[in-house]
């Protein structure tokens, strides 16, 4: 099969809806103790930063993801290099689950790993946080707790130390970039991951894009919601269906199927849909004439935009417009 534009015909115009924009936050602890290593912490901080500030408004659904610097006491806990950060104690209600928590590594572990009080708190909020993670040495700490992959494993949560791929070597801000990245990629694809990257390597970090590329997409319905954040990121562009199987390196005949069955529309409904809600977007917040939003969106021309716009809405763009912006019900 051949990539062609995707196009669209009455059929897929009946089937779809506007996009809702909604923002989910994500928390993101990262447990730290005097004599952690303030570059690999601050990295994967910095990284998570840039991911929530890279998404687009009214690109579907919005991912902020909320850093909390924690530790066993709360206060000011000093780095490796006697920098002092502000913590919040880890424990109680506001602080003992995340969606994702991070062990910072740093020459402090050892001596961390003796500190009863933070082992326990450890094991309390990695059997409530939906993923964990150590930075370099930081599984150092989860070994203390006794917390292994295998027992993990048994209450069907998720926890890694990716580390750097097999055969290469990579540095300490590296390694908190991948264990960034691998979440990143997983909750948005693999273009904001790469963005992220682009945006956080060095040039010291010459192995980053091979690691990255190795960061799998796990399961079939991961790869069709990949591919479908995709399509929302690159809708004002003309793209084929071939573009959006090789994104999840798919057959465009076995990436259709998929597509369809994981989202209950073809890619060409689901890219329809998407463009159409940037179209709401840009009509209600900007003053760009139809035929420059048409082409924003990739909907070609404005005789063709104010087509599809009405089979969808009932009114033209026009008349959207001036409702929207006058504060009438749409």
């Amino acid at each position: 099969m051949s990539s062609q534009a995707i196009t669209f015909g009455d059929a897929d115009i009946s089937k779809v809806y506007c996009l809702s924009d909604e923002k989910v936050t994500k928390r993101m602890g990262i447990l730290l103790y005097d004599g952690f290593s303030l570059l690999g912490a601050g990295t994967l901080a910095e990284a998570f930063h840039i991911a929530t500030e890279l998404q687009s408004p009214g690109s579907g659904n919005h991912i902020d993801y909320s850093v909390r610097l924690v530790s066993a006491r709360g206060g000011a806990i000093a780095c490796s290099s006697s920098v002092c950060v502000w913590t919040e104690r880890l424990g109680g209600q506001r602080f003992q689950s995340f969606d994702a928590l991070f062990i910072a590594g740093g020459p402090g572990v050892t001596r961390a790993a003796a500190d009863e009080t933070l082992i326990e708190l450890l094991r309390i909020a990695c059997s409530q946080s939906v993923v964990v993670s150590a930075l370099s040495n930081g599984d150092v700490l989860l070994a203390a707790a006794d917390i292994s992959r295998s027992a993990w494993a048994s209450v069907e949560r998720g926890i890694w130390n990716s580390g750097p791929s097999k055969g290469l070597a990579t540095t300490e801000r590296g390694d908190a970039l991948i264990n960034a990245l691998t979440l990143v990629k997983r909750d948005l694809g693999y273009d904001i991951a790469t963005a992220v990257a682009d945006r956080l390597a060095s040039s010291h970090d010459q192995h980053l894009p091979i690691m990255l590329s190795t960061i799998a997409t796990t399961t079939l319905a991961e790869k069709a919601q990949e591919s479908a954040r995709w399509l929302e990121r690159n809708c004002g562009r003309p793209i084929s269906v071939g573009d959006a199987a090789r994104t999840v390196a798919m057959s465009e005949r076995n990436f259709l199927r998929l597509f369809k069955r994981e989202m209950g529309l073809t890619p060409s409904q689901y890219l329809l849909r998407a463009r159409l809600n940037l179209s709401c977007e840009l009509l209600a917040k900007s003053d760009l004439p139809i035929d420059k939003i048409a082409r924003r969106t990739g909907l070609t021309n404005g005789e063709r935009f104010s087509k599809v716009f009405r089979k969808q809405f009932s009114m033209s763009p026009t008349e959207y417009r001036y409702r929207r912006k006058s504060g009438d019900a749409v």
